[in-house]
């Protein structure tokens, strides 16, 4: 964590100044909104009902309709009908530069994350260069700074995803997180669950530290399913910045195979509303779980890599609730017997988190504060093997956006077809928090979503990018560019939302086309600095 100090005080400078030019905290009120974000990983709009496509991810296919693979979420439904769900947003193709986007605000010409693990290097306070610009350096307001200038408590619950920055500086009081590896070993509650890197016979191997055996299509992890790994940041009750959970000797008791990470997060959400609510204080919760995302099955060693199980759940249509099962697993050493957990698939996680968004709702409305909160739910990229890294059309930036806020007189409803970005959420949520002038003179690739949703305006941005390294994608209202250089007409949505018709003869389309492809290459041009400035220092 060299230069970690030296980069707190930078960023609380810069606030400092603001605050000094007049801009003081504000004065969190009551009736300020509550903000809950859930950016679940790895998922495309295809894989939920509400966008009805024709094909969703199956047991060995990507392409599949069977019915019984698709995700059945009754909340996300709900949400969607009586909020607005948007059928053109974008993120990035992979998860570290869509963090990036949401915290800053801002594309990779500014942030300098171009991709998952390529990243602007830096000079530290002691003049070493490090290989991971923080965006606290590149970007000094951050979504969390913008939320605690404004009076909110806020917390950071799932996925940090922030390779070696100091997690204390993205303005979260609290956070639960998936320990980082740069700098904490495994978790000592759950040292088996963890597929290591060893050498073998003079190769590189990974290796699954609960059996010993060499893992084929595995990543270097710790489990954050079963038995899971979690470390807290400034938890109530802990005297350390960061300590380990289970953290008291109750939930040690309770701590096992059967403990699941997502209901971690979800019961650490719960209590955090809970408690800003008693304190009158209104809270910003930034949920980054990781369902969605493939991982090394532990409980199932022999299918390696894959959508690992979560618990059973059930939905009751006449009584508008979820039942979730209770959960036994018993064994060791990779053989373990199990009750009730499901097979898994995507299908499987995405059901989770519309169980979890169903507990929230539930919970808002025992607090009375449903109608003074906002809900919204997106993806940081597409669909594995589909959408994930690709450069075709726009299935790598392609992602769901859901919004949810029975309380704020939204003046639309349902599907909307308007072109938004996830940079769109800082100066959004600065807007909603009352501090929108904490972004005056500082620049932004965001545009303000709030106006939109409240009034009859009939239209949002103009364009989209996105980019892996230096290759970069944009689209309009008309004509859309992917990163293998090819042009689709897109003015009309198709149901797949991919098959769009392939531009080959420009002088057959009407002029406006051609007019709003030679203003996208000029604003691809202002972007286009990943050979020229890729480093921050």
């Amino acid at each position: 964590m060299a230069g970690g100090r030296f980069l707190s005080m930078f960023a609380y400078a810069l606030l400092c100044v603001l605050w000094c030019l007049g801009r003081s905290v504000v004065d969190a009120q009551a009736t300020k909104p509550n903000i809950l974000f859930m950016y679940v990983d790895d998922v495309s709009p295809r894989e939920l009902r509400m966008y009805d496509a024709p094909a969703w991810v199956g047991k060995k296919t990507v392409e599949s309709d069977e019915e019984r693979f698709r995700a059945k979420t009754p909340t996300l439904d709900m949400m969607a009908r009586e909020g607005m769900y948007f059928t053109k947003a974008w993120a990035a193709p992979v998860c570290s530069p869509s963090r990036a986007m949401f915290m800053t605000g801002r594309f990779a010409h500014l942030t300098k994350w171009w991709y998952n693990q390529d990243y602007g290097t830096f000079t530290n306070a002691d003049g070493e260069t490090e290989k991971y610009v923080p965006l606290y350096l590149t970007s000094p307001i951050l979504v969390g700074h913008l939320a605690q200038q404004a009076g909110y408590k806020t917390l950071w619950a799932g996925k940090p995803g922030m390779k070696t920055a100091d997690l204390r500086e993205f303005g979260f009081d609290e956070g639960v997180f998936l320990p980082n590896a740069a700098f904490k070993p495994p978790s000592p509650y759950s040292p088996e669950f963890v597929v290591k890197n060893e050498v073998r016979d003079g190769k590189r191997v990974k290796v699954n530290n609960d059996t010993g055996e060499i893992v084929e299509n595995g990543l270097s992890e710790r489990s954050y399913f079963w038995k899971p790994h979690i470390d807290l940041m400034n938890f109530p009750g802990t005297t350390e910045d960061f300590t380990y959970w289970p953290h008291t000797a109750e939930l040690q008791a309770e701590y096992g195979l059967s403990t699941y990470g997502p209901d971690v997060e979800s019961e650490s959400i719960i209590n955090f509303m809970t408690r800003s609510h008693e304190q009158k204080k209104p809270f910003f919760i930034f949920h980054n779980s990781k369902l969605g995302h493939k991982a090394f099955n532990f409980i199932q060693p022999e299918k390696g890599l894959n959508y690992p199980p979560t618990p059973k759940l059930y939905w009751n249509e006449r009584r508008q609730m979820y039942n979730r099962l209770d959960v036994t697993i018993t064994g060791s050493n990779g053989v373990y017997e199990t009750e009730g957990i499901n097979n898994g698939g995507l299908n499987r996680h995405i059901e989770y988190c519309d169980y979890m968004l169903w507990q929230y709702v539930e919970h808002l409305k025992d607090l009375r504060i449903i109608n003074n909160t906002i809900i919204i739910f997106a993806s940081d990229n597409g669909t594995p093997e589909w959408g994930k890294g690709s450069r075709e059309r726009q299935r790598g930036p392609h992602i769901p956006m859901v919004i949810y806020a029975p309380g704020m007189n939204l003046a639309k409803q349902g599907r909307q077809d308007v072109l938004v970005h996830v940079v769109d959420m800082l100066p959004t949520f600065a807007d909603i928090m009352g501090v929108e002038h904490l972004l005056d003179g500082y620049a932004t690739q965001g545009k303000n979503l709030w106006p939109y949703l409240i009034t009859a305006k009939p239209n949002h941005r103009v364009y989209l990018y996105s980019y892996i390294r230096g290759l970069q994608q944009i689209r309009g209202r008309l004509v859309m560019r992917d990163m293998n250089n090819d042009w689709w007409k897109v003015d009309e949505e198709v149901d797949d939302y991919d098959s769009y018709p392939l531009i080959t003869d420009w002088d057959a389309l009407p002029a406006k086309f051609r007019g709003e492809r030679d203003n996208l290459i000029r604003i691809m041009g202002k972007f286009d600095l990943y050979e020229t400035e890729h480093d921050y220092i």
